[in-house]
């Protein structure tokens, strides 16, 4: 198939009926030219439908099985080492369709090119998984395609929490998957093995995505946050602060109070490092909240 062709098929994908006149001006050749195409196209496997008239003319079906690639050799390994790199990914989402989808294809390569697959797998190594597994929630796939908002049961340190969603997607980070959505207190990430139940809620998504994700943050004045924290500090701050190895975030500035209610919360478990600013306004907190509670003592034995 040649280039034309190809742009035949993402034109005709638009699901409407077009006349070989239309089409032949549309890629400037002739309506034999068209007629050809249309031949290859259903030699290559693409459900074309042709209605003769005056009013007629060409639509693809809809509801089909896609046609089989067509790669050359060096494509085809490209393919397998990429589909060989994701099967290493632990809970990945359609794991068992990435499955079918190499074992079907790989039923019609040719011998040599199925040596040469074997021999390349050899040649490379993926980094073997450290980490618990985070098994999927299907029922965030479907969140994510329904367009609307969600319902979220979360298993938090504290016991379970119904929280509403803005979703956004899903991201595999540190051998983990995460779930992130936009809540009522800002942007947030969600353990994909600790949600318990997802149900979907009577208002519309906004449609958000990552890149829109990153456009937000890029507009919101941010203060680099580095914390000395312990194992347990970590999973109290899960849902609070996405899961990093280095232990420093970029914050939102308005969040700063909100966060640092959440760090006073965790008491040794957690030290703040920088910003300097940011670790004295915790200690005069502290400080004060020390002052309550001792008169608060004094005013009991006063009685």
């Amino acid at each position: 198939m040649n280039i034309r062709q190809w742009r035949l098929v993402r034109y005709l994908n638009r699901g409407e009926r077009v006349s070989a006149r239309i089409l032949a001006e549309e890629f400037d050749v002739s309506i034999r030219t068209i007629q050809r195409d249309m031949t290859v196209l259903e030699a290559n496997g693409y459900p074309i439908y042709s209605e003769p008239g005056v009013a007629g003319g060409y639509r693809m079906l809809p509801h089909r099985n896609m046609p089989p690639l067509v790669l050359t050799n060096e494509e085809t390994i490209v393919l397998f080492i990429l589909l060989e790199w994701v099967g290493q990914i632990p809970d990945f989402p359609f794991g068992e369709i990435r499955q079918e989808v190499a074992e079907r294809y790989a039923n019609e390569l040719p011998t040599m090119t199925e040596q040469q697959i074997v021999r390349w797998q050899k040649r490379f190594r993926f980094q073997a998984v450290d980490t618990p597994p985070s098994p999927q929630n299907p029922a965030l796939l479907d969140l994510l395609e329904s367009g609307q908002m969600g319902n979220i049961l979360y298993e938090t340190i504290k016991g379970q929490k119904s929280i509403v969603v803005d979703p956004i997607g899903l991201s595999f980070e540190h051998n983990r998957w995460y779930f992130y959505g936009r809540t009522d207190r800002g942007l947030r990430q969600f353990r994909v093995d600790r949600v318990l139940d997802v149900s979907l809620h009577d208002l519309p998504a906004n449609d958000l995505n990552f890149s829109d994700l990153e456009l937000n943050m890029t507009h919101v004045p941010m203060t680099t946050i580095k914390l000395e924290i312990s194992p347990l500090g970590e999973r109290l701050l899960e849902g609070v602060l996405p899961s990093q190895r280095e232990h420093t975030w970029q914050i939102p500035t308005e969040e700063l109070a909100f966060l640092g209610r959440q760090l006073m919360r965790l008491g040794p478990e957690v030290r703040v490092l920088e910003p300097q600013e940011f670790r004295e306004q915790l200690i005069r907190q502290a400080e004060e909240m020390i002052a309550v509670q001792r008169s608060d003592k004094t005013f009991g034995q006063d009685r």
